[in-house]
């Protein structure tokens, strides 16, 4: 029974590492075309179904929902991440540090900081729910703006 129980922990230690390396090579991969700017490359780490909640603003024509677009299916979250990969938008993702945290079997937090150290850094957490391989939610919250960094821009 002792080994059967072992086994059983084992297994389950297995599939946590593996999905944790999974989460990890689909952000790895995500940053990355990020950084590339590749709209096509971005858009392949979401399912079909995926969800993304971000800061409303950020791509136009999005209903508000509590100061958050809701961006649902893939044709809608193209839109938001058209904007982020565009010309104006890529020198803050190619500057971009990230840290992973992983918070169980499918669900890890990445801490962003885009122009660290200048004026315009802009910093967040984003949270992701990753399954099969395909990002299914996304969480982006960005930090508030220091007090000092608005008063200097006034």
């Amino acid at each position: 029974m002792r080994l059967v129980f072992a086994a059983a922990i084992l297994s389950l230690s297995a599939t946590a590492a593996f999905a944790a390396d999974s989460s990890q090579a689909v952000l790895d991969h995500h940053v990355a075309q990020m950084k590339a700017g590749s709209l096509d490359g971005v858009m392949a780490d979401y399912a079909d179904n995926a969800v993304v909640i971000a800061p409303h603003g950020i791509a136009p024509g999005q209903k508000e929902v509590s100061g958050n677009d809701v961006f649902v299916g893939k044709a809608n979250i193209r839109k938001f991440f058209t904007v982020l990969t565009d010309k104006d938008h890529n020198p803050g993702a190619k500057s971009m540090t990230v840290k992973y945290e992983s918070r169980g079997n499918d669900t890890t937090i990445m801490r962003w900081v885009q122009f660290a150290g200048t004026p315009n850094q802009v910093a967040g957490n984003d949270t992701w729910v990753i399954r099969g391989g395909k990002v299914v939610a996304q969480v982006v919250a960005v930090d508030p703006e220091p007090p000092a960094m608005t008063m200097k821009k006034k």
